[in-house]
């Protein structure tokens, strides 16, 4: 993909109202569903969100390894209507009845894992019977509750581990991701895969699968939060999952880096709040250990203490080009023109009878990354490398508009398309996969896709290649294209009646500094078609 150029020139402000409906609902493992609320969430004041592991908070009170007093619970109550949370996700709860017990129904909402009932154990040092450690959710009742997710996978079909389970709702960040963790516990050590012990195999196996879904939000765009007891040491240098998240997620921060573990016995914190998306800088600094009234060891009233950030009202930036193409109609209105116009030319070209070739751009004419950008101004950043191959990866590219409807004419007349784009050659799968996935009807037969090689770098160097896509072209052309998925059919020479593309430079021959366009206007909507595309170019 070329340079992108990216003027972060207009101040959005966007305030977001949602609706109305039902308090409550079910989820299913790994699934995604509908729950909302009666009032109006109020997003452009300072949200409060916590984490909390209650430590067995059972119900009945006299159960468990950790039985409680009526004393004791007024206490708990006491103490979580000190947070002065919005959002609280809570740890070693045992059921939505323990949880109502601290939070009642008329101020919150309460989301539960849908983790079935594990086997029962007997309680270290107490010898009592232990009660369910399940996360959960409580959110105030006038913020709606978008979406509930369970991430069974997280368990690793072993019933004593605990899923993870995540809400989406609007914050003063927008619409955000809210996640909440109790990994495997018994593995406090920088790097799990250099022990052997079955809680560091655990949590070995559950660090790549909580990498993918913390890539998933950062490729979403969507600000994101991941909290709850990590029972690992992620503010620790050289820590081993930190670095595999972000690996995958170069905007993630853990807001709470410098906090120390309010357990006067453990001042490593494992309770942690991860944040991605969003500038970190002002959460970072709202991040707050509540430590309770009582420390001593013996009279803690749970072995965690709750830790919170308030995630505020931030200005978004974006370019007058990417706002203009991701929400105008007049953006749809002239790309379906174009596409219309170009299905117009088609029957008045003189096609050959057999072997007759469209050949076509990807990017921003086919396929539309303007999300990418968009994820890239949220960080405070622009085109980079490694952050467009995530992307590319991630296969989430949407569709032009008009495009599908060409596409489908150049194939119902008997023609092919040949799809060159400067994606990188060896992220061709990811390309097709794509391409598929927006409903394009590619099969190697009617299409050939080839990405970037190094050859077609350096082929500028000859004077018969004035740019970088003229090689493929040709070899279109003689019959010799490497594409994605060889078939004899394309090993034949073949006729080019069209070329399509965003960029001057996907027109043969041509290149911003030597194009007249008053040389190449006559050619306009019938041999070539030129998409608009306001954020990046070779210009």
């Amino acid at each position: 993909m070329q340079t992108r150029l990216i003027a972060i020139l207009l101040v959005v402000m966007s305030l977001i109202i949602t609706g109305c409906a039902t308090t409550s609902a079910k989820s299913e493992n790994n699934s995604a569903q509908k729950v909302v609320t009666t009032n109006i969430a109020k997003t452009t004041e300072a949200m409060r969100v916590a984490t909390w592991n209650v430590e067995h908070l059972p119900f009945p009170i006299n159960k468990g390894c950790k039985p409680r007093t009526a004393e004791e619970i007024a206490a708990l109550k006491t103490y979580a209507q000190g947070l002065d949370a919005n959002i609280i996700g809570l740890q070693e709860v045992a059921s939505e009845q323990a949880v109502r017990q601290l939070f009642p129904a008329n101020e919150w909402q309460v989301i539960m894992s849908a983790r079935a009932d594990s086997e029962a154990y007997e309680c270290r040092e107490s010898g009592f019977t232990s009660t369910q450690q399940k996360v959960a959710f409580v959110v105030r009742n006038d913020i709606p509750v978008k979406q509930v997710t369970q991430f069974s996978e997280i368990a690793l079909d072993n019933p004593g581990l605990r899923y993870g389970l995540a809400i989406t709702v609007d914050t003063p960040l927008g619409e955000t991701d809210i996640l909440n963790l109790h990994l495997k516990s018994g593995c406090f050590v920088d790097d799990f895969s250099r022990k052997d012990s079955d809680a560091c195999q655990k949590l070995g196996k559950q660090a790549p699968v909580l990498q993918d879904i913390v890539q998933k939000y950062e490729l979403s765009g969507k600000p994101y939060v991941v909290l709850g007891d990590f029972n690992h040491r992620l503010t620790a240098p050289y820590n081993r999952l930190t670095q595999m998240l972000k690996s995958r997620a170069k905007s993630l921060s853990i807001a709470s880096q410098y906090l120390i573990g309010c357990h006067p016995w453990y001042p490593a914190p494992i309770d942690n709040i991860v944040i991605g998306n969003t500038n970190p800088e002002p959460i970072s600094k709202s991040v707050q250990v509540f430590k309770f009234e009582d420390m001593t060891v013996e009279n803690m009233l749970s072995d965690h203490c709750a830790v919170s950030v308030d995630l505020q009202p931030v200005e978004s930036f974006l370019s007058p080009g990417l706002t203009w193409l991701q929400t105008s109609k007049e953006f749809e209105l002239m790309t379906l023109g174009i596409y219309k116009r170009a299905e117009m030319s088609l029957d008045t070209l003189d096609l050959p009878e057999n072997n007759w070739v469209v050949v076509m751009d990807v990017d921003e004419t086919v396929l539309d990354n303007s999300n990418y950008e968009k994820l890239m101004i949220a960080k405070g950043t622009s085109y980079a490398s490694d952050t467009w191959d995530m992307w590319v990866a991630s296969e989430q590219a949407t569709l032009v508009p008009g495009v599908k409807s060409f596409i489908d004419k150049v194939f119902a007349k008997g023609g092919k398309v040949a799809f060159i784009t400067n994606r990188e050659k060896v992220d061709d799968d990811h390309t097709w996969n794509n391409l598929t996935a927006v409903g394009i009807s590619v099969t190697p037969e009617n299409s050939c896709l080839m990405g970037r090689g190094d050859i077609d770098v350096k082929s500028v160097e000859k004077p018969e290649y004035i740019n970088d896509k003229d090689l493929r072209r040709q070899q279109i052309r003689q019959g010799t294209a490497d594409c994605y998925a060889v078939v004899p059919s394309w090993q034949a020479e073949h006729t080019i009646v069209m070329q399509v593309g965003d960029n001057i430079k996907d027109i043969e021959g041509i290149t911003q500094e030597g194009a007249v366009p008053s040389e190449l206007l006559p050619r306009l909507d019938k041999d070539i078609i030129l998409l608009l595309n306001p954020t990046y170019g070779s210009w």
